[in-house]
């Protein structure tokens, strides 16, 4: 084998294993940076969708509870109905985003579905279509309940949209656990995709590396043979070994004779031919070199912006995730606050409603007294009437006694002196009969004066009675209508406790996306970090070749004269 074989041989074996490393490193970098940016274009954006759809059904839940309790007690109050009606609104526009993100979310499945690369990835997002369409079937199923409700709200069917509620109420539940079981799906798949990623990142370094150090130590074996084998060769022209290794390569080679030394020079006219030869591919393979790792280097920077924005996109998810998870908290706190002074209404009117009942205890006692005493004074009354009876007699019989004692005084004074006793007792009688007379007048007078009291004592009292029976009746409604508010204010108390539980669910759902997205950050991060390495080795092999062409530049190269011979000789066609 000639000296020029086997430099020709160590140059293809260089050139080939410098030109697998590239194909390597290229086809690795190629597929890192789709699956990097099919982890930010898709399968962030079907994050997003999923969790501006979740955030969209637990608003429109809030909403139906808001109109379902506002609705039910409507009836004759204007405010309750005012908030139904706004209500009904939100809930409605929560339904058409819920729609949009569901849509927006299926065309990004189908896309990925189109594009997938292996039977794995198709039968996964086959699986989270299949969970989307489940989703989305129990969403239209619950907004069907709900707008039904609304529908007999509407029509004053109180009981039946409160029976038709509790059903859609118990349905939030399977609802919410869909949504997080869908997104915890899509979130799951992201993580595999960038375990994947980063797994062929790993094994493109990897590979680089080891083509790198086999590259080299071949490269080196195969040089040290080679200069073993030249030094050998050339004990008998060092000078011209000297002016080739001045970089002198413009110089002819006359060979005089055909031994040893004219085989020798005959071969160092070859080396030299190749090494001018070699010289220029090497400058161009520099060029090449450098223009190759620049256009790597913007392809890196590109990759690092790409994971730039990656990593924003990451953190204001997860900044919204917390946001979420505190506004969960408060609202629970509120609840708690809510549900405490419901129980506190509930006491107080319990208290209300018995003092209601003492009260009206004491109302129809006094209400059965004021009738005792009415019936006292009509007895009172009937009793008067009777006393102006027996003083009509007495005057009756008073008049009668004047009439007599008239007679016997008439009647004694015809008897003359026989009769002046009897005069005497006449004059008493008649005196007697006049007191009587005014005595009786007076107790007629006073007989007359109690009638009338009594009278307007009795028509008083009979106003009285009726007053403290329409009171009576007023407590009684006012009891009545606490008992319903006692009623009302103790089955919203449950409600509270339901809301308060499902934004204690939704702030650990909150929490686990924050979670994720951490690790997405990281997983983003760890990238970026072997992109910068990437870049090193990039800088280090575009020094080498700049350092290449400042070494090859001391050679002085003259313009090859294509010699067929010696073409033919060294085994390269003119192509």
């Amino acid at each position: 084998m000639t000296i020029e074989s086997k430099l020709l041989g160590l140059l293809v074996f260089s050139a080939f294993i410098m030109g697998v490393g590239a194909i390597v490193t290229w086809v690795g970098m190629s597929k890192l940076y789709a699956e990097v940016r099919q982890m930010s274009e898709e399968d962030l954006s079907l994050i997003q969708n999923l969790i501006l759809m979740q955030e969209n059904q637990l608003e429109q839940v809030l909403n139906f509870e808001k109109a379902y309790i506002a609705g039910v007690n409507s009836v004759n109050n204007p405010t309750n109905k005012t908030n139904f009606n706004q209500s009904r609104t939100n809930f409605l526009n929560n339904q058409s985003r819920v729609r949009t993100a569901i849509e927006s979310s299926q065309s990004l499945i189908r896309k990925q579905l189109d594009t997938a690369n292996n039977p794995k990835d198709e039968s996964d997002f086959q699986a989270i279509a299949d969970s989307l369409n489940d989703y989305e079937q129990a969403h239209i199923s619950y907004n069907t309940g709900a707008e039904k409700v609304f529908s007999l709200i509407n029509s004053n069917d109180i009981d039946s949209a409160r029976n038709i509620g509790s059903r859609v109420q118990a349905s939030q539940d399977g609802l919410k656990d869909k949504n997080i079981a869908l997104v915890n799906q899509v979130v799951g798949l992201s993580q595999d995709s960038a375990k994947v990623a980063k797994q062929h990142q790993q094994n493109t370094v990897n590979i680089v590396s080891i083509t790198f150090i086999i590259s080299i130590i071949t490269i080196i074996s195969l040089g040290y043979w080679i200069t073993r084998t030249i030094t050998h060769s050339l004990g008998h022209a060092v000078q011209l070994a000297e002016e080739v290794s001045n970089g002198n390569l413009t110089g002819e080679v006359e060979v005089i004779s055909k031994d040893e030394i004219g085989q020798l020079l005959e071969a160092l006219k070859i080396m030299i031919y190749n090494l001018n030869s070699l010289i220029s591919k090497v400058q161009q393979s520099g060029i090449a070199i450098t223009s190759s790792t620049t256009q790597m280097a913007a392809s890196r920077k590109q990759l690092e912006a790409t994971l730039t924005e990656q990593i924003a996109s990451t953190n204001e998810v997860t900044t919204t995730a917390q946001e979420i998870a505190n506004t969960s908290e408060e609202l629970v706190n509120t609840m708690e606050q809510i549900t405490e002074l419901s129980q506190s209404t509930a006491t107080a009117a319990n208290q209300g409603q018995d003092d209601l009942g003492r009260m009206e205890t004491t109302m129809r006692q006094l209400a059965e007294a004021t009738t005792s005493i009415a019936s006292k004074l009509g007895i009172m009354s009937e009793k008067a009437h009777n006393i102006n009876s027996v003083v009509l007699t007495i005057t009756k019989v008073a008049d009668q006694t004047n009439l007599l004692s008239l007679n016997a005084a008439i009647e004694a004074e015809k008897a003359g002196e026989y009769g002046a006793g009897f005069a005497v007792v006449a004059r008493e009688i008649r005196r007697l009969a006049d007191q009587t007379a005014v005595a009786t007048l007076e107790i007629e007078q006073m007989v007359k004066e109690m009638q009338s009291a009594v009278s307007t004592g009795v028509m008083e009292m009979d106003k009285f009675n009726k007053e403290v029976s329409s009171s009576v009746q007023d407590v009684g409604n006012i009891s009545h209508q606490i008992a319903q508010v006692i009623e009302q204010v103790q089955s919203i108390t449950p409600r509270f406790e339901l809301v308060s539980k499902s934004m204690e669910e939704q702030s650990r759902s909150a929490q686990h996306i924050r979670e994720a997205m951490e690790q997405l950050s990281e997983g983003s991060e760890q990238t970026a970090y072997s992109l910068h390495d990437t870049h090193l080795v990039l800088e280090r092999l575009n020094d080498a070749a700049q350092s290449l062409q400042t070494e090859i530049s001391v050679f002085k190269v003259k313009r090859l004269m294509l010699n067929p011979g010696i073409l033919i000789h060294l085994g390269i066609s003119l192509d």
